[in-house]
């Protein structure tokens, strides 16, 4: 998914667009609960030494982003049982109740043995899914799509959608024959085909917060997961991407593997032969301005830029990421030694903070990656580290507050991944810049859509070309610095975390107001 590097973060909400938020979801809903279904959930539960469940605040900007519908009109939201202490919290829905202590907010968990949550989780979302829809497969050697990962495809992703599916319905309230359902991420293709066979009139979404790759990567997929998964998004009514071209792409995989479907490019719709139309739209998510400045500005994080300030010499370069692959990390520090390397005038004087937050570290790729990573710092430092000053300062810890505050102090922020859903450290940065940062970001994230105006470009793969974008920022006059700032911060204020999810509710209340209702609700079974 898209989130911040920075994870997790504090739950907060904006005030901007709120009225409208407030209308759109109202339009959409009238008296009904808002069903929403993700991996995450805002709590989970761990036991105690004592054996009792405590609940913990969930983690992640997908969570941050869809809590704020909650101020506006009553949610239930179904999460996966990720845990023990979760799967011992859904038998009690009252423990999970006075744990939220809300009844606009609802949690219920869809649970699953951990033998399929772990093949559907484990075998097929992440290494298999997430690394396809980012292209960060080695196609000649990977993926191999064996006799085990079906077996995981079979018996782990399609049970996981169809509990998640049969969680959802046992939420819709009874007798309401047009339940609203807005379901999130690569772990949920295929939710919403169970859904609509056994609920017609449902008002269905699904968003994916990650890349959604050309159709040609899709071809050394399996039949079967391919076109089960483009058949799962078919169902819904809206189908969101991060941007324009992931939308389009999409389009482009229905049209090659979705057989008897008619696409129409110009209103971005695929029509299925029983005559449904799933819409394709985009959605750039984005961030809560308020929430994170108050974090900006707060004593924790002060106290952080205050350390940072005191272990720096000269202009800051700053890159916050999760310390995984897609990042394009070692480019990154590639780039920053070709500058040292070519400009021997900011040897000595330039340093680079990185936040770089460890992140699934039980998969092998990521931990082999992280060691090429302390390497190349190891290499970089010893060769261009002079008296008392160290070029590049790693930070290995998850400290929301101190990259911030890494943010807040940076003269220029790096932002160069291989390929992102978005990338919210990118807007992240420009709304708590302190000293009119520059932003170097890739063409390649999904911000870029929307930051191109400000940023400084670059291509992930060109090393040199981001050491000459570094050197152009930090040799940017004063007066530019501001101005191109001032313009990107003016639109992330405008398309805030508000303003993501009010499109989508308004988008969805246009489709149910124009679908006639169903006479009788389909039966439903749990």
């Amino acid at each position: 998914m898209a989130r911040s590097a920075a994870d997790p973060r504090p739950d907060g909400t904006a005030a901007g667009g709120d009225e409208r938020l407030a209308a759109g979801a109202h339009r959409l809903l009238g008296k009904r609960r808002l069903l929403i279904a993700a991996n995450r959930g805002p709590v989970s539960f761990a036991a105690a030494s004592d054996g009792t469940l405590r609940p913990r605040r969930g983690s992640g900007g997908l969570v941050t982003a869809l809590s704020q519908v909650g101020r506006h009109v009553p949610v239930t939201w179904v999460a996966a049982a990720m845990s023990e202490g979760d799967r011992r919290a859904a038998a009690d829905p009252k423990l999970i109740d006075r744990a939220i202590g809300s009844d606009e907010l609802r949690l219920r968990f869809a649970a699953v043995e951990r033998s399929v949550y772990d093949a559907a989780y484990n075998v097929i979302a992440n290494p298999l899914l997430w690394f396809l829809q980012h292209q960060m497969w080695n196609l000649p050697e990977r993926p191999i799509i064996d006799a085990a990962t079906m077996r995981a495809w079979e018996r782990g992703y399609v049970p996981l959608n169809e509990a998640f599916a049969n969680a959802v319905l046992g939420q819709v309230a009874r007798g309401d024959r047009a339940p609203r359902i807005m379901l999130h991420d690569y772990h949920l293709y295929l939710a919403a085909r169970t859904i609509r066979e056994r609920l017609p009139g449902a008002v269905l979404s699904h968003f994916t917060h990650i890349p959604w790759p050309p159709s040609s990567i899709w071809q050394v997929m399996a039949p079967e997961i391919r076109t089960g998964i483009v058949a799962g998004l078919a169902a819904n009514d809206v189908v969101g991407f991060q941007t324009a071209r992931y939308a389009h792409n999409f389009l482009r995989t229905a049209e090659s593997f979705l057989p008897g479907a008619r696409i129409d490019y110009p209103s971005a719709t695929v029509k299925l032969p029983d005559g449904h139309v799933a819409h394709a739209r985009h959605y750039p998510i984005s961030i809560d301005v308020e929430a994170t400045r108050r974090v900006a500005t707060s004593q924790r994080a002060r106290r952080r830029a205050e350390h940072l300030l005191a272990g720096v010499r000269g202009p800051v370069l700053v890159r916050v990421d999760r310390l995984e692959p897609s990042k394009n990390i070692l480019r990154g520090f590639a780039a920053f030694e070709a500058l040292l390397q070519r400009y021997p005038r900011y040897r000595g004087r330039v340093t680079f903070l990185a936040f770089l937050v460890p992140s699934r570290t039980g998969l092998r790729e990521y931990g082999h990656y992280a060691r090429e990573v302390q390497g190349v710092i190891d290499r970089i430092n010893a060769r261009f580290s002079r008296a008392g000053h160290r070029p590049i300062q790693i930070f290995y810890e998850n400290d929301y507050a101190q990259a911030l505050a890494g943010l807040a102090i940076a003269d220029v922020v790096l932002v160069n991944p291989l390929v992102d859903g978005m990338n919210l450290v990118a807007k992240e940065a420009v709304v708590v810049s302190e000293r009119n940062a520059v932003l170097v970001l890739a063409e390649t994230a999904g911000a870029f859509d929307q930051m191109a105006g400000g940023a400084i470009p670059v291509a992930p793969a060109d090393v040199v070309g981001t050491a000459d974008a570094l050197r152009t920022a930090l040799e940017m006059k004063p007066a530019e610095r501001a101005e191109r700032l001032a313009r990107l911060r003016e639109g992330v204020e405008a398309e805030d975390i508000s303003w993501w999810l009010r499109n989508q509710l308004e988008d969805l209340a246009v489709i149910a107001e124009r679908r006639p209702v169903p006479r009788r609700r389909a039966k439903v079974s749990s």
